[in-house]
């Protein structure tokens, strides 16, 4: 009901603007399994008058750990249908290739998907829609892609020191999903899809792989800051895959691949990737903020009173530095 009175309100402000500005709406299939509440709120916010209703097929406390139940998801469309509310039904979840895409509108009768992590895996992965064709990048391809994505950050927070480590904050980490690639053509992987979503499934680095693909295929980490160290600092696409050669054969990735156990980096299918980048300290995702923190110890009223004299001595010391500083009139 809340939800629905926000949506209610947000599109009586939207009406105020020229023409209205269409409000869609994204929702989950509840908190937890035992309080799945989907078609209850989908119905509240296209009463509310939603223009859009996206549904991503897991609960909240799920997170990742099962793939997307695109059954509920027909539920829900089903009913849409036979109110004839005319709102359309936009379904998330596992979607990693267009045959999959194709697959899910076809079967599961909504009117569009919506891609997450695909896209992160596969950038280039709403290309491979409009074709409706399995692209197979080279290396040499992918690490334009990739370099591209280190240039559109530099744009972003700047090509310096700060902007760097602005940037360091996402680029190595979108080589926890970019790593994860793995060539799918529909010939190969259109019938396996259906028992088990690709991306849901467990890879594994080809034997004879170059050590440039074992490179750009490592879960670790440090590898992923050589990568984007390594792209960070070229300039030009080819200068790029120059970089991360010498990188892949160098004595410090080498003790990276003696550090690691690959039995728990290489294409664990039980390992939960969230779409935004987190700190250790936050390791139990969202669900875990949702459910309440963990108190932190408690300051004595002693504790207190000494910061906050430490913190007014600073300020006093900074200001009259200030005052000496300033020139004479």
């Amino acid at each position: 009901k809340k939800l629905g009175k926000l949506v209610a309100g947000m599109v009586a402000e939207s009406s105020k603007t020229n023409g209205g500005i269409p409000i869609s709406v994204k929702i989950r299939l509840g908190c937890e399994s035992s309080s799945i509440n989907v078609n209850e709120v989908v119905q509240s916010v296209c009463e509310a008058g939603a223009s859009a209703v996206t549904i991503h097929g897991r609960t909240a406390q799920q997170g990742y750990s099962k793939a997307a139940d695109w059954d509920l998801i027909r539920d829900v469309t089903s009913e849409i249908a036979t109110a004839n509310s005319g709102v359309p039904i936009i379904g998330n979840g596992d979607i990693l290739t267009h045959f999959e895409a194709n697959r899910r509108m076809e079967s599961y009768g909504v009117d569009a998907v919506m891609v997450g992590r695909g896209a992160l895996t596969k950038p280039w992965i709403f290309q491979e829609f409009n074709s409706k064709q399995t692209w197979n990048p080279s290396l040499d391809d992918r690490i334009a892609v990739y370099r591209n994505l280190a240039l559109h950050m530099k744009d972003h927070f700047g090509d310096d020191d700060m902007g760097r480590k602005k940037s360091w904050h996402f680029l190595p980490w979108h080589f926890e999903f970019l790593s994860r690639y793995m060539y799918h053509p529909e010939e190969d992987f259109a019938t396996v899809s259906v028992d088990q979503p690709l991306i849901q499934s467990r890879s594994s680095i080809p034997t004879d792989a170059s050590p440039l693909q074992i490179l750009l295929s490592h879960r670790s980490k440090d590898a992923h800051d050589l990568i984007a160290d390594a792209l960070w600092c070229s300039d030009s696409s080819e200068d790029a895959v120059s970089k991360l050669c010498v990188v892949s054969e160098s004595h410090v990735f080498q003790e990276i691949l003696k550090k690691c156990n690959e039995s728990e980096i290489d294409g664990d299918s039980t390992t939960e990737l969230s779409n935004i980048p987190s700190s250790s300290k936050r390791s139990g995702g969202r669900w875990h903020k949702r459910r309440g923190r963990d108190p932190k110890p408690q300051r004595t009223p002693e504790e207190i009173a000494i910061i906050r004299a430490e913190r007014a001595a600073k300020k006093a010391a900074s200001l009259e530095a200030e005052a000496q500083n300033m020139p004479q009139i």
